[in-house]
């Protein structure tokens, strides 16, 4: 019998690391276009980490737009003692013939938060939970830039299984040459005097986005 499933057990093993490998060529290859378009778009630090997504977006399809997404993480976003828990910064570059609305970014935020930390999931057990809630200020707007400020009301799944708020900063810019607008969002529970709010400012659009 061993040598009789000995091939069978070679295949397997054969089979197992070639999707492997495979799967650490398509992760590899993401991470490239990643920081490529990062670097086409943003002036940032290179150790903030970075995750791209193209839309329509997987877990928030709703979100009806055409274009691509980098994420970008400082080292300590994900610990709740860090005083960087939960600040992070996103990119996104989408086909569009106008700057997007105060009430698109509100709404494509809401759909955006809720499907990542799958608030319709939580809420079958748990009735209290609230979808996320996107309010946003203008602070400037002209033909081709807006920016605002605001607060997300989100119920955050992943670590500490409670509601948070937080602060977010928007920058756009429509370029009519090529139909495609940048938006630059970015977030944190700390209030904007905080420290954390210093390592995010860091972040900025590159100056000839529209060339």
């Amino acid at each position: 019998m061993l040598v009789i499933n000995k091939p069978m057990k070679t295949t397997r093993n054969i089979l197992l690391t070639l999707v492997l490998l495979l799967n650490s060529m398509l992760s590899f290859g993401q991470e490239q276009e990643a920081e490529k378009l990062a670097e086409r778009l943003l002036e940032a630090d290179s150790t903030w980490g970075k995750e791209l997504f193209q839309f329509p977006i997987s877990f928030a399809q709703e979100i009806n737009f055409q274009g691509a997404e980098v994420a970008l993480f400082p080292k300590g976003w994900s610990n709740e003692q860090s005083p960087e828990f939960w600040s992070y910064a996103f990119v996104w570059e989408v086909d569009t013939d106008k700057q997007v609305t105060k009430t698109v970014l509100e709404s494509s935020l809401q759909l955006y938060f809720d499907g990542l930390l799958s608030i319709d999931i939580w809420k079958k057990s748990d009735a209290t939970i609230q979808n996320t809630k996107a309010l946003l200020g203008e602070k400037e707007a002209n033909k081709s830039t807006s920016r605002f400020t605001g607060h997300l009301d989100i119920f955050e799944s992943r670590y500490t299984k409670k509601p948070m708020t937080l602060q977010v900063t928007v920058e756009q810019h429509y370029c009519e040459q090529t139909n495609k607008t940048i938006i630059l969002f970015k977030f944190s529970p700390k209030e904007f005097e905080h420290n954390a709010w210093m390592k995010l400012d860091e972040i900025e659009l590159r100056e000839g986005l529209c060339k």
